[in-house]
């Protein structure tokens, strides 16, 4: 997936935050028809788990749902971590989410979905 803050560009933190949130919420729209309303959430909570150890900042979507969670919350956690960091640990984020989902269901929903998603964060560039 290609990264939507470059050095050039002028993306925040809270649009990178908000992008990402909205690329995760695309994810769960896409994927509940097939595997159910809780399947991203679950998704999203293993990956950020298994994560904060490289991504601290991911803890805020270990112990609730993203649905949950806000911007603002998150950026609470940030402290100093720059747009770039902030990124970097949500694309992994993504990244294992498309794994976990790959394990589910193959290549039936992955493909497609990624494309749509990658097209999606670009669209922020």
């Amino acid at each position: 997936m290609l990264p939507i803050h470059n050095n050039s560009s002028s993306v925040s933190r809270e649009q990178v935050t908000e992008a990402y949130l909205q690329a995760i919420g695309l994810i769960d729209e896409r994927v509940a028809p097939y595997l159910g309303k809780a399947t991203t959430r679950v998704l999203v909570q293993g990956a950020a788990k298994r994560l904060t150890i490289t991504y601290p900042f991911l803890n805020c979507l270990v112990n609730r749902p993203y649905t949950a969670l806000i911007p603002a919350i998150i950026h609470e956690q940030l402290g100093s971590i720059t747009a770039n960091e902030l990124e970097e640990g949500l694309m992994a984020l993504l990244d294992a989410c498309f794994a976990g989902l790959r394990e589910l269901t193959g290549d039936l929903i992955v493909p497609p979905l990624h494309d749509e998603v990658t097209n999606q964060l670009q669209q922020l560039q």
